[in-house]
């Protein structure tokens, strides 16, 4: 299991847990999905959906911000394991920090970089929130989320200080929280 969009300042957070149901590997290559090109990304995609059990946790910024980051990631794992269609017997979690489940859990610090099936995950969740966020970018076309995804970059900083936060936007991030009250309701 991995998760995607932790830092972002807008839209939501996304874990995916995976299951393989082959040994062997998959003829794309898997890796830690910030190590992959989006090309490289999106043609594995398809490929890990045909070769496994997939289940994807989906918590938005609004939640977020009611119940803080950390929560919101745990509740996304918790989703995504929810939604395999089968139980698995452990789940290994990239990080330092699993979700409470009814069955063990183990952490992998970088588990992304060691572990295939977490590779796999990861690839799951990145394509999943991105895409995600280029349908956000249709409903909110100034904020350019198709192309920052709602990661902090110069670009996001400037829309953000030009046209106020979005619905999409994670309130209490700075510098959200900071522009916010330059643009009351």
């Amino acid at each position: 299991m991995d998760e995607a969009g932790r830092g972002p300042w807008a839209g939501p957070v996304v874990a995916a847990a995976v299951i393989l149901t082959t040994r062997r590997p998959l003829a794309v290559r898997i890796d830690d999905s910030k190590r992959l090109s989006g090309r490289q990304r999106l043609a594995a995609f398809p490929v890990i959906l045909r070769h496994a059990h997939v289940g994807i946790g989906v918590v938005p910024a609004d939640a977020v911000d009611t119940v803080n980051i950390r929560q919101a990631t745990l509740q996304a794992m918790r989703q995504a394991v929810e939604r395999l269609g089968i139980a698995p017997d452990v789940v290994l979690v990239d990080g330092n920090d699993p979700p409470p489940l009814p069955v063990p859990c183990w952490p992998i610090v970088g588990g992304d970089q060691v572990s295939y099936p977490i590779a796999c995950a990861s690839i799951i969740a990145k394509v999943s929130r991105d895409a995600l966020m280029v349908f956000a970018h249709r409903l909110f076309p100034e904020y350019g989320f198709d192309r920052h995804k709602g990661y902090g970059t110069a670009e996001h900083l400037a829309l953000l200080r030009a046209h106020g936060p979005s619905p999409i936007h994670r309130m209490t991030f700075e510098p959200v929280q900071l522009l916010r009250n330059a643009f009351p309701d």
